[in-house]
C-alpha cells in the first residue's frame, strides 16, 4: 500500500477490478450507493460506520483502513472531538495502539483535547484496557507537565501502576519518578499511593525508606479518620463519604502502617520495637464501632501479628516459639514459602536443627503467585523470596557439612536470580560456591558458569 493511497481511491480501485456497480457494492457493504458516489467525489467526510461497512463489503478484516482513516481524518478535515473520539474506542476495541498513537501524537499540542484524553483513558483504565489507557495518560502528562494539576498527578500515578512489573530496578525508578506527584493527589488516592510505594521499596529492602513511608501513610490515614470518626459522631445517619473515598476502609491503612514498621524494626533486628508495633496492629482500642469488612480486616491483622510476634520471638533466639510458628505454617498455605524462609535463617542465626520442618514442608513447596484477603503477592515478590529460601537452604545444608545438597540449592537459587534478578542473593550464592568450590563436582561447577553468564546476561538486557 503506497503513502498516497487513500480510502477513496481503495474502493474505486476495488468496485472497477470487480466490474460492479456502485448498487451492487452497495448491497454488499449497506452503504448507500449515493453516499458511495458523494463519498468517492470527496462531496463528503467518511465515517467510522462507513469505514467499517466498506472495509467488510471489500472482505477486509476489521480495523484494516483505520491507518488510512486516521491520516485522512487528520490531514484531510478538521477533526472533531466527536470523530476523534469514536474513532479512538473503535482503535481501543481493536487493540490499534499504532492509530492511537499517530492521532495523539497529532494532537496533543492542542490543550483544549486534554480533559476529553483523561476522561477517556480513565474509562479504558477501569475496563481494563491499560496499555490504551497508558498512550492517552502520557499524553495529557506530557501536554500539562509545566502545571501542577490534580489532574497531571493522577496521569503520574495511573502511568505509575501500570508499568509496574517483574523488573525491580525498573520498579524502583518509576517510585521515585512518581513520589513527588502524592501530594498533589486527592486524599482518597494518596493512601493507595503511599501503600503501593512502600510496597515496592521494601521488595528491594529499602528500610528507611519504607519506614518514612510507613509513618507519612499512618499519619494520613490516622488524620482521616478521625475527621470521619468526627463527622459520624455529630451526625444522626453516620457518612461513609471519606470511608468510600479510599480504595479500602480507612482502618486498613492505619493498621497497614504499623505492619511497615514493624517490618523495617525487623529488618533492623530491633525485634523488641517490632513487637510493640505488632501490638498496635493487633489490638486497635481506639476503635469505637466498625463494620463488617473492618472486622474482617482486623481479623486478618490478628492473625499475621500472631505469626509475627511468633517470629520475631524466633528471630530474637526464643527457639521455644518455634511449634508455634510451625503449626501456623501448617495451616497456611499461602505463607508457607515466607515461614519456611524465616524459620531457616533463624536455624543459620541460631545454629539449631530444622531437618524435620524441611523434610516436611520440602515436597510441597513451589514458586507460584500466592493470595491473601486484600490481593495477591506481586511475582517480583514471591519471587524474591523463594530466591532467598534457596540461598538460606544452601547456606544450611553447607553449614551442616552436606555440601552436595547445598551447592544444589546455589545452583537452584541462581537459576531462579536468572529471571528475577536480586543484587544481594547473587552475591551470597557468589561467595557460598566460592567457598565450597572444592565440593563441587566438574558439572556443577559448568553449571554454575552458565548461570552466573545467564544472570548476568538478564540483568543487562533489562
Amino acid at each position: 500500500m503506497q503513502p498516497a493511497t487513500t480510502i477513496r481511491q481503495l474502493l474505486e480501485n476495488y468496485i472497477q477490478g470487480k466490474g460492479l456497480t456502485l448498487h451492487q457494492f452497495a448491497n454488499f457493504s449497506g452503504v448507500n450507493a449515493g453516499t458511495l458516489s458523494s463519498l468517492i467525489n470527496h462531496r463528503k467526510p467518511m465515517s467510522m460506520l462507513q469505514v467499517d461497512r466498506i472495509s467488510a463489503g471489500m472482505g477486509l478484516a476489521e480495523g484494516s483502513l483505520y491507518e488510512l482513516y486516521v491520516e485522512e481524518c487528520l490531514v484531510q478535515s478538521s477533526p472533531n472531538w466527536r470523530r476523534l473520539g469514536a474513532l479512538l474506542r473503535r482503535c481501543a476495541e481493536l487493540d490499534k495502539l499504532g492509530c492511537i498513537q499517530r492521532i495523539i501524537h497529532a494532537i496533543m499540542d492542542n490543550l483544549a483535547y486534554a480533559p476529553y484524553l483523561f476522561e477517556l483513558a480513565e474509562q479504558w483504565y477501569q475496563a481494563g484496557r491499560k496499555d490504551a489507557a497508558s498512550l492517552l495518560y502520557q499524553c495529557v502528562a506530557e501536554s500539562e507537565k509545566y502545571q501542577h494539576s490534580e489532574r497531571l498527578a493522577l496521569c503520574q500515578y495511573r502511568l505509575f501502576t501500570i508499568h509496574l512489573g517483574d523488573d525491580r530496578e525498573a520498579n524502583m525508578n518509576l517510585a521515585a519518578s512518581f513520589e513527588p506527584y502524592v501530594e498533589r493527589l486527592e486524599e482518597r488516592d494518596q493512601l493507595d499511593a503511599l501503600k503501593s510505594l512502600a510496597d515496592i521499596y521494601a521488595a528491594n529492602q529499602r528500610w528507611a525508606k519504607v519506614g518514612e513511608l510507613a509513618e507519612e501513610l499512618g499519619r494520613k490515614a490516622r488524620v482521616q479518620y478521625a475527621v470521619s470518626s468526627s463527622a459520624n459522631s455529630r451526625s444522626e445517619f453516620p457518612s461513609a463519604s471519606i470511608q468510600q473515598e479510599a480504595r479500602r476502609p480507612l482502618l486498613f491503612y492505619i493498621l497497614y502502617a504499623y505492619l511497615l514498621q514493624a517490618n523495617v524494626c525487623e529488618a533492623r533486628e530491633d525485634y523488641e520495637r517490632a513487637l510493640d508495633f505488632v501490638s498496635l496492629y493487633t489490638e486497635p482500642s481506639w476503635v469505637q464501632s466498625c463494620s463488617e469488612t473492618e472486622r474482617i480486616i482486623m481479623s486478618q491483622f490478628k492473625e499475621w501479628g500472631r505469626a509475627n510476634a511468633c517470629l520475631y520471638r524466633l528471630m530474637a533466639g526464643q527457639l521455644e516459639v518455634l511449634p508455634d510458628y510451625v503449626k501456623y505454617a501448617a495451616a497456611h498455605d499461602s505463607e508457607r514459602v515466607s515461614a519456611l524462609l524465616k524459620i531457616t535463617e533463624a536455624a543459620n542465626r541460631h545454629h539449631f536443627q530444622v531437618d524435620d520442618i524441611l523434610e516436611r514442608f520440602g515436597p510441597h513447596l513451589k514458586f507460584e503467585g500466592r493470595g491473601h484477603a486484600f490481593g495477591s503477592y506481586h511475582a517480583q515478590i514471591a519471587a524474591d523470596q523463594h530466591a532467598r529460601l534457596l540461598a538460606e537452604l544452601a547456606a544450611y545444608y553447607l553449614s551442616t557439612e552436606r555440601a552436595e545438597t547445598g551447592i544444589n540449592y546455589i545452583l537452584a537459587c541462581l537459576d531462579c536470580c536468572a529471571d528475577y534478578y536480586n543484587e544481594s542473593v547473587v552475591i551470597r550464592c557468589v561467595g557460598l560456591f566460592e567457598k565450597y568450590r572444592a565440593w563441587a563436582t566438574p558439572e556443577m561447577k559448568n553449571r554454575y558458569a552458565k548461570l552466573i553468564s545467564e544472570v548476568q546476561g538478564n540483568h543487562e538486557k533489562r
